[in-house]
């Protein structure tokens, strides 16, 4: 595929700034936004120059879920300081974001050692066995998030409505639907794809992977975030989320995406 003319794609990067890391349109010109900051962080993942450049990609779609619910989410929500009913269950992200979380608990003795643990626990059930059985999310103390400004999207992205259905769900293992704002799974979606299709232009792995053993991975082997942009392949025994193992709409989606903004790097 031909790729654009260098001056019409300075042209495009100027145009992009109106776009990148803001609340993008429910309509209109949606898809044009979603192309910015695909092209944004396409282009922040091939910089070498960046040596944390992972990290700062997963930064920049924390910002972007938060900028884009605050903008499109009308609902009330219950959720609250002291409200973890939701982090006791599987959690899978993807890597760029394991690495931003990696990076704020470094050194927190205590924190690290409850990674570890809830890994080992983890590793040893398969991933439909850990809605049975509850893996406390290693991040929590005194019932609250410790790192909430480097929480992954998927986390940023659970929003309830109701903390008696919450309850119902969690603790009472009830099979109602989980009760969120309308508009929030398609904008989660929206910053999912962003993310994936910014990964597959930077020839990054883009599937997700199971939280807790990735971030151990992290923590402990040398340089991980250098060692992973060069190609190594750090994660090998980390178990991928089964959801990647199926066909995907989104994937698809993510797949055009990266087609249509390739040109335009």
């Amino acid at each position: 595929m031909q790729r654009l003319d260098e001056s019409l794609r300075r042209q495009l990067l100027l145009h992009d700034a109106a776009y990148v890391g803001k609340p993008f349109p429910l309509k209109g010109d949606i898809a044009v936004a979603i192309q910015a900051n695909v092209r944004h962080l396409a282009l922040l993942l091939l910089n070498t120059e960046i040596a944390d450049r992972a990290s700062r990609a997963a930064a920049f779609c924390g910002a972007l879920i938060e900028a884009v619910r605050e903008t499109h989410i009308k609902e009330q929500v219950a959720c609250a300081r002291g409200c973890f009913h939701c982090c006791t269950t599987y959690v899978s992200t993807s890597l760029p974001e394991v690495f931003n979380l990696a990076r704020a608990v470094r050194g927190k003795v205590g924190t690290e050692a409850r990674i570890h643990d809830a890994a080992a626990r983890a590793r040893a059930m398969p991933q439909l066995q850990r809605e049975v059985t509850r893996v406390i999310c290693p991040i929590l103390e005194e019932q609250a998030c410790s790192e909430y400004a480097a929480r992954p999207v998927v986390c940023r992205a659970v929003l309830s409505t109701s903390l008696e259905s919450c309850l119902r769900i969690f603790q009472q293992g009830g099979r109602e639907p989980f009760p969120s704002p309308a508009s929030l799974g398609g904008l989660r979606s929206y910053v999912v794809m962003i993310l994936r299709a910014a990964l597959r232009l930077a020839e990054l792995p883009h599937q997700n992977f199971e939280l807790t053993h990735a971030l151990t991975i992290a923590l402990t082997v040398p340089d991980s975030e250098a060692r992973w942009l060069a190609g190594e392949n750090i994660f090998a025994g980390v178990a991928m989320d089964q959801m990647e193992l199926q066909d995907s709409p989104i994937n698809k989606i993510v797949e055009g995406l990266a087609g249509a903004v390739r040109p335009t790097i």
